[in-house]
């Protein structure tokens, strides 16, 4: 058993955009509605890509341990590793501060020791936060003593026509982010202490709503740290300072926004007629 409290890539991410969503989901995963038809499907699409794109890689080992057995999952891949095989898929790493991480294909370099780590990712391109998921893999192999060359994003390209048999090779691409994670990677040991303080309290986070809740991704647990808020409400309405200003004096409520509010012609259809509306309720 580590001495060390283990934090997982999925967690580290949520942790980034909301420490009360890693929280959450660590304590109360039962508030988290189930995952609906759209999510699923995104899951499933994931999963084929990621098959597809092993099939770049012939002869690639697959470390097969269910997600869960951390320790069965490190031992297999130092032992794949020794092998030197041309790719492993699913390796698996932890550094002495903590972070784990899989990695969908590890390839084999001709220096000596050497690995590239390369994501799959179903997307079109590089976002942001595959480069904060990258920044954290490559910490975890980094620091459990693999060689690390280059960090790659492996996606989709946009451009690719099939005709007839697919042809994986040029269904992908491949985009070298090294430098930006190598960038990103440096700030991974400092925000690992306030993740893993929160994974240890037994308290929720007090943590207000805001741009935080969908970005980069919707949280899961907005229908229980939105459940005081209206369904149409001043998010709705308005952004930047002027939402601000509102949530500070304490208003949700379009029918609710004071004349010294600067609205558009707009907006200001739209609060008279829910103004209107509370009216002919009473």
């Amino acid at each position: 058993m580590r001495s060390v409290s283990v934090v997982s890539k999925s967690q580290y991410l949520r942790g980034l955009q909301c420490p009360k969503a890693l929280w959450l989901q660590r304590n109360r995963p039962e508030l988290k509605p189930p995952a609906s038809p759209a999510q699923r499907h995104l899951f499933d699409t994931g999963h084929q890509v990621g098959l597809l794109a092993q099939k770049c890689f012939p002869s690639g080992v697959d470390i097969a341990e269910d997600y869960y057995r951390i320790e069965a999952t490190i031992r297999s891949t130092k032992a794949a590793a020794a092998q030197k095989p041309p790719a492993i898929f699913e390796a698996a790493a932890c550094s002495p501060d903590g972070a784990y991480s899989r990695i969908d294909i590890m390839q084999g370099c001709r220096e000596k020791g050497a690995w590239n780590l390369i994501e799959v990712k179903s997307t079109t391109g590089v976002k942001g936060y595959h480069i904060d998921d990258m920044a954290l893999q490559r910490h975890a192999f980094s620091g459990a003593g693999y060689g690390i060359r280059k960090s790659v994003l492996m996606h989709l390209d946009n451009g690719y026509v099939k005709k007839g048999p697919l042809d994986v090779r040029k269904l992908f691409q491949l985009e070298d982010c090294t430098a930006d994670v190598r960038t990103r990677m440096a700030a991974v040991p400092e925000n690992l202490v306030p993740i893993k303080a929160v994974l240890a309290s037994r308290s929720e986070p007090d943590i207000p709503i805001g741009d935080q809740c969908r970005a980069p991704f919707d949280c899961d647990f907005i229908p229980y740290c939105w459940r005081h808020v209206p369904d149409y409400s001043v998010y709705n309405l308005f952004r930047g300072g002027k939402l601000a200003d509102l949530l500070a004096r304490g208003i949700l409520e379009v029918a609710d926004v004071p004349d010294d509010i600067d609205v558009t012609p707009r907006q200001a259809i739209e609060i008279e007629a829910f103004r209107l509306g509370r009216v002919h309720a009473d």
